[in-house]
């Protein structure tokens, strides 16, 4: 068996381009998190940032407001795990 250090860097430089590429591809992905019967939605890019948040007005009470935070952080956790997901499927190499 022979090792050639060229072929290693050649691979390496295509799986670093394929990494940049998968990178731009996911920072434009974007996912959203529901809450309360869609009366929350919270927008998340593949840079987990939060791009967007909609209340609708019924799920504003203004008695309660524990209830509108916590529809905020369920529809901010459903986000996440949505982009979290994609994310992973598409580290996922073919065979």
């Amino acid at each position: 068996m022979n090792f050639d250090p060229m072929e290693i860097l050649k691979n390496a430089s295509g799986f670093q381009a394929k990494m940049e590429e998968m990178k731009r591809n996911m920072e434009n992905t974007v996912e959203s998190g529901y809450a309360g019967g869609d009366m929350v939605r919270v927008d998340i890019n593949g840079k987990m940032e939060i791009i967007d948040v909609k209340i609708s007005p019924e799920a504003i009470d203004s008695a309660d407001p524990g209830m509108t935070e916590q529809l905020v952080k369920a529809a901010c956790a459903d986000a996440y795990a949505k982009i979290t997901r994609k994310i992973n499927e598409s580290l996922r190499f073919p065979n």
